[in-house]
């Protein structure tokens, strides 16, 4: 395998950013409707860098349920996404996940990083 260029991270960089116009408006609502914002994190040169972060008092999704809902609403964009199976264990309680998404005979690799939610009196 040959070394990576810059011209890579350029047009790399080029499809994340083009892709990332059209799959972050329905992941930022799908994300809403589950309890979180959506921010992005990084240069997108190599991938697309998410996270997570619970936004409501009550009744934010496990980060399961969130990873399958992004999936879906990305693949009802662009036809095809999907994830690791484990989830890895980051600094500050944070847990990422690797989401692959296809469009047309392109692929970007999405590192979602979700924040746990802490747990409520009301919620207890």
């Amino acid at each position: 395998m040959r070394d990576r260029t810059a011209a890579d991270d350029t047009v790399q960089g080029a499809y994340n950013r083009a892709l990332l116009d059209l799959i972050l408006p329905p992941m930022r609502m799908t994300a809403k409707e589950a309890g979180y914002a959506i921010c992005v994190h990084g240069s997108l040169n190599r991938d697309i860098d998410l996270v997570a972060i619970p936004w409501r008092e009550h009744n934010v999704s496990d980060k399961d349920e969130l990873v399958k809902r992004i999936t879906f609403a990305v693949a009802g964009v662009i036809g095809r996404c999907n994830f690791e199976r484990d989830w890895a264990v980051k600094p500050h309680g944070r847990f990422a996940k690797i989401l692959l998404a296809w469009c047309g005979e392109n692929t970007a690799q999405i590192d979602l990083s979700v924040m746990p939610a802490l747990a409520t009196d009301k919620d207890q």
